[in-house]
């Protein structure tokens, strides 16, 4: 099977992140934190925590392991559109701009009407018109509004987004008001990730957040995401070194918080453009960087998942649909992989959504899926006898079977596949005729949730204006 690394490699990486645990530090911004690390033997520099070896192996000892390798089919898997993106890039003109509670209700739509996604996510994040004392608790109430999917969150409670600054009290009420929804307070009812600080640090909105899910017994993932030479070394093996030590030092508070509690990671860092100083994650750096994390944390036993569907432009392009391919499709040849988990929709390197690049994103899923789940070989009994009836029908199309053709093959209804014919011409705006009629029809088609009266009562004390019952 394919690995980037190898075994020496890997255990270097780790030793170099343990050392850099236990003489520079990792930051905590929260005096809880450092109080509870400090009473388990770490050392206490201000606010950097220095963590000796021994605490960081047991802290992983504690920690469930994951699988040994990957299981089952390979297959893109969608998490949810957009990923986080405070703007809406308009297809026509490539202009930006920030989102509406109509853009959020409009990606839910989308998404409860595709197969593809497994979990949903305010994906357009802080949008205007929210009305409500606390943002953070309406953008959760409009998920439990208009989708029955699994919560899994991308952003967390802030100072800036909550009622009065309470980043505990509305990640706490976050949950609850999940379990209340959902009907249950077993299982965990909602996964979120957690991002470190670049370089080294975890500040007091993350480590809040990162408390509550462990109390709370949520799902947890922890996702550097550094920039080369800017947040984090310029070197791509360093951001890993650097990541992998952030990471180690989230998991040790978690097991001291709730021993045994499982803990997922990712890595969302890469590669800086020293241009414009903006991210590149539609490249082969961004995936180099990913799969060295991915498997330094498959050799500890940590669970790890890789991410892809990423671009950098704001156009329905060819570089749009490459990168978008690149980051989905390559891991696959890169490292043993099961899943890629995609967010369609993805433009701007984080910064932006677009409603046709998440069809068109949705569509290369589909086709690469098809590819993924290998060849089908059936043999047709009856061949031989349409063989030799085509010599004299001239064709197929009378003797041949359509449930055969239309099982083994499948002709999109997204990408133009009429090649040149009269009339036709190319507007070049950007706008895909295929993609707004498939957004008009999974509008039209979708309905809302069923929900209680009560449960539509509780939701409406959180929910914008526009959103309420």
């Amino acid at each position: 099977m394919p690995q980037l690394l190898d075994k020496e490699t890997i255990e270097r990486i780790h030793e170099s992140a343990v050392d850099i645990l236990s003489t520079i530090g990792v930051g905590f911004g929260l005096a809880e934190a450092r109080d509870l690390l400090q009473k388990h033997g770490a050392e206490i520099k201000g606010k950097q925590v220095c963590f000796p070896a021994s605490l960081v192996e047991a802290a992983l000892a504690l920690m469930p392991k994951c699988d040994s390798g990957p299981a089952g089919r390979k297959r893109l898997v969608a998490a949810s559109p957009f990923s986080n993106s405070p703007t809406i890039i308009d297809d026509k003109t490539g202009e930006g701009r920030r989102g509406t509670i109509e853009d959020v209700v409009k990606m839910y739509q989308l998404a409860e009407t595709s197969g593809l996604y497994e979990s949903v996510n305010p994906g357009v994040v802080d949008p205007e018109g929210i009305d409500s004392d606390d943002p953070f608790l309406a953008q959760i109430a409009m998920l439990l509004k208009y989708s029955d999917k699994f919560p899994n969150l991308g952003f967390c409670a802030t100072k800036s987004n909550t009622e009065n600054g309470d980043v505990y009290t509305s990640a706490k009420r976050a949950v609850q008001l999940i379990k209340e929804i959902k009907g249950s307070d077993k299982d965990p009812v909602m996964g979120q990730g957690i991002c470190p600080i670049s370089p080294l640090a975890y500040d007091e909105d993350g480590l809040i957040n990162l408390t509550v899910l462990a109390e709370e017994d949520q799902g947890i993932t922890i996702f550097p995401c550094t920039l080369s030479f800017m947040t984090g070394p310029e070197s791509l093996t360093g951001i890993v070194i650097h990541d992998l030590a952030v990471a180690l030092a989230g998991a040790v508070y978690v097991q001291l918080l709730k021993p045994g509690t499982k803990v997922g990671f990712s890595s969302f860092s890469t590669m800086t453009d020293m241009r414009t100083m903006q991210p590149c994650y539609g490249s082969p750096e961004y995936l180099h960087v990913q799969v060295m994390f991915y498997e330094v944390c498959r050799h500890l036993g940590m669970d790890c998942g890789l991410c892809g569907c990423f671009s950098d432009g704001i156009r329905n392009n060819y570089q749009g649909g490459f990168e978008s391919c690149l980051t989905a499709m390559a891991p696959f040849s890169i490292t043993d992989v099961n899943e890629v988990w995609c967010y369609p929709g993805h433009m701007a390197a984080f910064a932006g959504g677009s409603f046709n690049k998440l069809i068109f994103d949705e569509e290369l899923m589909i086709s690469c899926n098809r590819l993924l789940g290998g060849l089908s070989t059936d043999f047709d009994p009856l061949l031989k006898d349409k063989l030799a009836g085509s010599l004299d029908a001239g064709s197929f199309l009378t003797i041949g079977d359509v449930g055969i053709y239309r099982k083994e093959q499948r002709i999109t209804k997204i990408f133009d596949k009429r090649g040149i014919v009269p009339g036709y011409s190319s507007s070049g705006d950007g706008v895909d005729p295929g993609a707004e009629h498939e957004i008009k029809r999974r509008c039209g088609q979708y309905t809302l949730p069923e929900r209680s009266r009560t449960q539509k009562a509780i939701l409406s004390k959180y929910l914008p204006g526009l959103c309420r019952y």
